[in-house]
């Protein structure tokens, strides 16, 4: 009778350690982000220090100075934006009327000081 059942418990015990794996996997590849209005809708206090902010670019708004990799402008969503603020190397893909998600720390008074940008790709690729 223990024969008959082996095989059963075998196999519940590697579709469990399957379904963590798959579970793990993708809880650690998924990126939440906040949108303007919710990061502006947050009481001080309560934001994290790090966060990741989402929206388009504000088109007309993009001002970049290659001497000294520095870029601002302004991410909104509809009505609402805020200022992103960086420097670095701009990724290839970002243009004004992107999706982008941003890295870093809301100042305040509608300032974002931003650490990484990750544009979203163009649905000619998708």
């Amino acid at each position: 009778m223990k024969s008959k059942y082996k095989p059963i418990l075998i196999s519940m015990v590697v579709v469990s350690v399957v379904a963590y794996l798959v579970y793990t996997g993708l809880r650690d590849t998924m990126t939440y982000y906040l949108t303007v209005s919710e990061v502006l809708a947050q009481p001080p206090a309560s934001r994290p220090q790090t966060l990741r902010l989402g929206g388009n670019v504000s088109p007309g708004s993009v001002s970049w100075d290659p001497k000294n990799l520095s870029l601002q402008f302004v991410i909104q969503d509809g009505e609402t934006g805020i200022t992103v603020d960086y420097k670095g190397v701009v990724p290839d893909s970002f243009k004004p009327g992107r999706e982008v998600i941003v890295e870093g720390t809301y100042m305040g008074d509608g300032m974002f000081k931003a650490h990484t940008i990750m544009p979203k790709c163009a649905s000619k690729y998708t």
